[in-house]
C-alpha cells in the first residue's frame, strides 16, 4: 500500500523528501512518527459526577480516573444507562480486561479499577490533542504509552454503535441504520481478531484504519511529514484515530507529560486558572490551543464530519507563568520570560472582560472574535513560546521533551528518574 501511485502523489505534493523514499524506509519513517505521537485524553473542565473532569483531578485520587472509578465513587446508578453493559462488552471481548462480577455494574472499587481510561493517539497533530471529548487534555509520557498501551486500529464505541449491531430479525446490516450521515465506514475492514496491536507491533491497524474510513493514508501522511500547519484539516479527520488504552495505573505528576487548555472556552476564567494550578501542583507544562474554534457548535464523534470548514490546527502557545514554575524551559532569549508574562496577563484580562461584557448582554462570545484575540496573542507572546508536536528524532529525549518552538529548540523537562510503573 505505501507504493500506491495515489499516495505517492499525494506525499509528492506535501512532501517531496519524503515521497522519493522506497517502501521499506517510508514505513520506518511512519513507524517512528507513531511511536513520538502523543497519546491523549480530552476531558471537560466542568462536567456531571461520574464523569472525569478538573474537579475530579484536582480534588480526587492522585490518578488519572476511568470513567468507572469516578462514577463508583460518585455512586452512579450504572443499570440506568444501556450504554455501561455495551461498554463493558468491547472491553472485555475485544480488549480482553478482567470482567466484572455483574455485567455493566462494577460492585467495587477494586473491580472498576481494573479498566483504564480511553486516549487517542494524535496521528494527525491536532493542536487542541483530543478535542472531541473535553476542552482540556492530558498527554500521557511517552514511555509510558509505549508500554503499556492497547491499541485499536478505530474507535471501538464508534464502532460498536456503527457496525456491531443486529436488529430485531437477527440481522446486521452495515453500518446501522442510525449511522449519521458522512458516516459511512466500511465495516468489514475492522476485523475483531486482528483490530488490536501496540504501539511496536501497529503495521496493521494502520491500514485497516484507512480501510475502515474508506480514507487515503496520503491524507494522514502529509499531515505527519508536511510542516505543521501546511496542510489543513477538517473534522472527519478529528475521528481517524488509534484507539488507546493504558492498562496502567497514571499517577500524577509521572504519568502525564504536558496538558493542553482550550483558548476559546477557558482563557480568562476561573476554571482555566484552575487549569493552570493544577499543572503548577504537578510541575507540568501548560499550553494554549486555539483548537477546534467553533462557537455553540457541539463537536463529538458523531457530528464532527459536519465541521467541513479546513482549519489549520497548528496554534500552540506554553504558558509562560506555569513553565517558568516547572523544571521545563523554552530557553527564552534575556528579557523575553518578562515580555511573555505581561503579554500573557494583558491578554488574559482581555479574555476575562469580554467574557463579562458578553454575559451581561445575555451573548456568547463569537468564533471570529476569539481568532482575532488570538491572533493578538499570539503576536505579542515571543517565539520561543510558540511550540509543535514532538517529531521522531527532532529532540534528544521523547519523554521529557514536549515539542520545538518556532526557533527549532527542544522545550524539555530537565531529566529526572522515572517513577515506578504501577500495572
Amino acid at each position: 500500500r505505501l507504493g500506491d501511485q495515489d499516495l505517492r502523489a499525494d506525499l509528492a505534493s506535501c512532501s517531496p523528501d519524503t515521497a522519493k523514499l522506497s517502501d521499506s524506509d517510508l514505513a520506518q519513517r511512519v513507524r517512528q512518527e507513531i511511536a513520538v505521537s502523543e497519546v491523549v485524553s480530552g476531558f471537560t473542565t466542568e462536567g456531571y459526577p461520574g464523569t472525569m473532569t478538573l474537579d475530579e483531578a484536582m480534588d480526587g485520587p492522585p490518578f488519572f480516573e476511568s470513567n468507572w472509578q469516578t462514577a463508583f465513587r460518585h455512586h452512579f446508578n450504572f443499570s440506568s444507562f444501556f450504554w455501561f453493559g455495551i461498554q463493558d462488552d468491547v472491553e472485555t471481548k475485544l480488549y480482553g480486561f478482567k470482567p466484572f462480577s455483574k455485567r455493566g455494574d462494577p460492585q467495587s472499587m477494586e473491580e472498576a479499577s481494573e479498566r483504564p481510561a480511553y486516549f487517542m493517539t494524535n496521528l494527525y497533530r491536532v493542536d487542541a490533542g483530543s478535542p472531541l471529548y473535553g476542552d482540556a487534555s492530558i498527554v500521557l509520557r511517552t514511555s509510558l504509552a509505549a508500554e503499556t498501551s492497547v491499541i485499536s486500529a478505530v474507535d471501538t464505541g464508534g464502532w460498536t454503535g456503527m457496525c456491531n449491531f443486529t436488529d430485531p430479525s437477527g440481522k446486521r446490516p452495515r453500518p446501522a441504520p442510525w449511522t449519521p450521515p458522512g458516516y459511512r465506514p466500511n465495516c468489514s475492514e475492522y476485523v475483531s481478531q486482528g483490530a488490536l496491536g501496540t504501539f511496536e507491533h501497529a503495521d496493521h491497524l494502520l491500514l485497516m484504519n484507512a480501510g475502515y474510513w474508506n480514507i487515503s493514508l496520503g491524507r494522514m501522511l502529509c499531515r505527519m511529514f508536511s510542516p505543521w500547519g501546511q496542510v489543513p484539516i477538517v473534522g472527519s479527520d478529528l475521528i481517524h484515530y488509534y484507539e488507546a488504552m493504558p492498562a496502567a495505573k497514571l499517577s500524577y505528576p509521572s504519568s502525564i507529560k504536558f496538558v493542553i487548555g482550550s483558548f476559546p472556552s477557558l482563557f480568562g476564567t476561573g476554571a482555566g486558572a484552575r487549569l493552570q494550578r493544577w499543572c503548577l501542583r504537578n510541575g507540568w507544562v501548560l499550553v494554549w490551543s486555539l483548537g477546534l474554534n467553533v462557537g455553540n457548535f457541539s463537536a463529538n464523534f458523531f457530528t464532527a464530519v459536519n465541521l467541513t470548514e479546513p482549519f489549520s490546527s497548528s496554534a500552540r502557545v506554553v504558558d509562560p507563568a506555569v513553565i517558568a514554575n516547572s523544571s521545563a524551559s523554552v530557553r527564552p532569549r534575556i528579557g523575553r520570560q518578562g515580555i511573555a508574562e505581561v503579554a500573557f496577563r494583558t491578554v488574559w484580562e482581555q479574555a476575562n472582560v469580554t467574557r463579562r461584557v458578553a454575559g451581561m448582554a445575555n451573548r456568547t462570545v463569537s468564533n471570529a472574535t476569539w481568532r482575532s484575540m488570538w491572533a493578538d496573542f499570539a503576536g505579542l507572546i515571543p517565539e520561543e513560546y510558540h511550540v509543535e508536536p514532538l517529531r521522531a528524532g527532532a529532540c534528544h529525549d521523547a519523554d521529557q521533551c514536549i515539542g520545538t518552538n518556532r526557533r527549532g529548540d527542544c522545550v524539555c523537562y530537565q531529566a529526572t528518574d522515572s517513577a515506578e510503573l504501577v500495572v
